[in-house]
C-alpha cells in the first residue's frame, strides 16, 4: 500500500510568504486547506503538500487550474499565487463558501426545491464541460468538490469545481483521445461513483456526467437508493439495477420522471469515446423549468448564508 500522505500542519499566525494563516478550514487525503490574509487584508485560500511528496496532486491540481485560466473558464477558484516555502509546495486560491455538501440540506426535507436543484445542477455541468474542453475528467464529482462563491464578494449564486487531485487527462497533446487502460483503479466516492468504477473501467466523460445525475437526482429529493448501503460491491449492483424499475421508481421519486429519465438514457447510450451532449441537458433541464413554472433563484441557501 502506498503510504499516506504528510499533511503539512500550519498554525494560525504562521507566515507563508505574504499570506498569514488565520484558520484551518480542511484535511483531505491530500492535505490540509487554510483561510490566509494577504499583506493587504485580503482573505484567500492556500492548499500546501510536502515538496518531495511522490505522487505531487498539488502539481496537477496547479496544471489543471492553469489550464482552465487559458480556457476562461468561470467556474473555478481564480489562482492568485504559488510556491514553495520552507519543505513545502503551495497554491493560495481565490477563498470560497460552504460546500454544497452543506448547501444541499437547505431546502425543503433537507434537499433543495426544484428550481435551486435544476439551477446548481446546471452550474455544476457548465464547470464540468469546461474542465473537459481543457481535456481533463474530474473523477471525484460530488457536492463536497463544489462550493458556493462567497456573500462578501456577491456570489452566493456562483458554483465553483474545486480539487482536481484526481483529474486525469484523456486526450494528448494533439487532442486526440487516449485508448482506455483495460483495467483501472476505482475513481470516486461511492454514493456518486459511476458503474464504471465499479466495473473497474476507466473514466471518460459520460462518467462524469454519470455522477452529475445522481447528484442532480439527489439535490432534488435526497433519496438515492444506495445511500443507506455500506458495502461498495451493493452499491454497484443497486446503480446497475436502477435503471429499470422498481428500482427506478424509487431513485426517481419526488423528481420530473420524464426528464430526468431523458437525461439518464442519454448518459447510458454514451461509449466511452462519445461527447455528451451537454447541450440536450442543459435544454432538457430548463424546459423543464418553464413548463413546471419553477424559479431558479433565490436558490435556498441564501437566505442562511447571506448573513454569515
Amino acid at each position: 500500500m502506498a503510504t499516506a500522505p504528510v499533511i503539512i500542519q500550519l498554525n494560525n499566525g504562521d507566515k507563508v510568504n505574504r499570506f498569514t494563516v488565520f484558520k484551518k478550514l480542511g484535511e483531505g487525503t491530500f492535505g490540509a486547506v487554510y483561510a490566509v490574509r494577504d499583506d493587504s487584508g485580503a482573505e484567500h485560500a492556500l492548499k500546501a503538500e510536502l515538496a518531495t511528496e511522490k505522487i505531487p496532486l498539488l502539481k496537477l491540481e496547479l496544471y489543471v487550474m492553469q489550464k482552465l485560466t487559458q480556457k476562461g473558464g468561470k467556474h473555478f477558484p481564480t489562482l492568485i499565487d504559488k510556491g514553495r516555502h520552507m519543505n513545502f509546495n503551495f497554491i493560495v486560491m481565490k477563498f470560497l463558501g460552504k460546500s454544497l455538501q452543506d448547501a444541499k440540506k437547505t431546502g425543503p426535507n433537507g434537499h433543495l426545491n426544484l428550481g435551486s436543484a435544476i439551477g446548481t445542477s446546471i452550474q455544476c455541468l457548465e464547470a464540468l464541460e469546461e474542465l473537459h474542453w481543457c481535456g481533463f475528467l474530474h473523477r471525484d464529482v460530488k457536492p463536497g468538490n463544489f462550493c458556493l462563491g462567497r456573500a462578501e464578494s456577491g456570489e452566493l449564486r456562483k458554483i465553483f469545481i474545486l480539487d482536481f487531485g484526481l483529474c486525469r487527462r484523456f486526450v494528448n497533446d494533439q487532442n486526440v483521445m487516449l485508448q482506455p487502460r483495460r483495467k483501472a483503479p476505482y475513481r470516486g466516492t461511492p454514493r456518486y461513483a459511476p458503474i464504471a468504477s465499479h466495473n473497474s473501467m476507466e473514466h471518460g466523460r459520460k462518467d462524469d456526467i454519470e455522477s452529475w445525475f445522481y447528484m442532480l437526482v439527489d439535490f432534488t429529493n435526497a433519496a438515492l437508493p444506495w445511500k443507506v448501503v455500506t458495502q461498495i460491491k451493493e452499491v454497484g449492483e443497486m446503480k446497475k439495477n436502477s435503471r429499470f424499475d422498481p428500482l427506478m421508481s424509487q431513485m426517481l421519486a419526488g423528481c420530473p420522471m420524464e426528464e430526468y429519465r431523458v437525461i439518464m438514457n442519454h448518459i447510458d447510450s454514451l461509449s466511452f469515446f462519445m461527447e455528451p451532449n451537454y447541450g440536450l441537458i442543459y435544454s432538457t433541464l430548463r424546459k423543464l423549468m418553464q413548463s413546471k413554472n419553477v424559479q431558479e433563484f433565490p436558490y435556498d441557501w441564501e437566505a442562511e448564508y447571506a448573513a454569515k
